[in-house]
């Protein structure tokens, strides 16, 4: 499926719990926050929306910041501690009225190292709106992960922090390596026991 049939859909709004006191999201990888490297990647996209889903601005600022900037519609979610399906079902909420698109690409921040071109094979993979691609490292089925329009009145009944696993262990899988599905939730996944520094 082309891209400019789809949404992309940024989960930005975790609590950081196992990361500290600091905000992972804004932890500095190569010279930049963690986040800026994913949203730059899907911004670069021709995608048909691009869609954040993210904490208060007063808990954020500067992602909020750099979102508006490259395009993104923001969408808060005030109840982060609730999980992951919060923020799914605000982006399902938000998407379902606009019928030309075909289903969403769920992207989560705290992956920093996916490149363009993994996204556009899971697109491609998608053939209509009843389709399930995600990715996996040979193990498990994770994000990021296109799920059609079909199943949009399941994610609508998603609870708590399993997000749409179940959906996705049945879907097509797109396999790479573990260290582009890699994602960010100790200071040691960031540095390898280095200092981290908030950008």
């Amino acid at each position: 499926m082309r891209t400019k049939r789809i949404a992309a859909v940024l989960l930005a709004a975790g609590t950081s719990s196992r990361f500290g006191e600091e905000d992972k999201l804004m932890a500095e990888l190569r010279g930049k926050p963690v986040a800026a490297h994913t949203l730059e990647t899907i911004a670069s996209m021709a995608f048909a929306e691009l869609i954040a889903v993210v904490r208060p601005i007063e808990m954020a600022p500067v992602i909020h910041r750099k979102l508006d900037r490259r395009g993104y519609t923001i969408l808060v979610n005030d109840q982060p501690e609730d999980g992951i399906s919060g923020s799914i079902v605000r982006a399902v909420e938000h998407v379902m009225p606009n019928n030309k698109i075909r289903g969403i690409l769920i992207c989560l921040a705290d992956m920093p190292d996916v490149p363009p071109s993994h996204y556009n094979r899971i697109c491609l993979a998608a053939e209509d709106i009843r389709s399930v691609v995600a990715s996996t490292d040979g193990f498990s089925s994770s994000p990021p992960a296109f799920i059609g329009r079909k199943h949009f009145p399941e994610l609508l009944a998603l609870k708590g922090d399993q997000g749409a696993r179940a959906l996705l262990s049945h879907g097509i899988q797109i396999e790479t390596t573990g260290a582009i599905l890699h994602d960010i939730d100790t200071p040691e996944d960031l540095t390898g026991g280095r200092a981290v520094t908030p950008a």
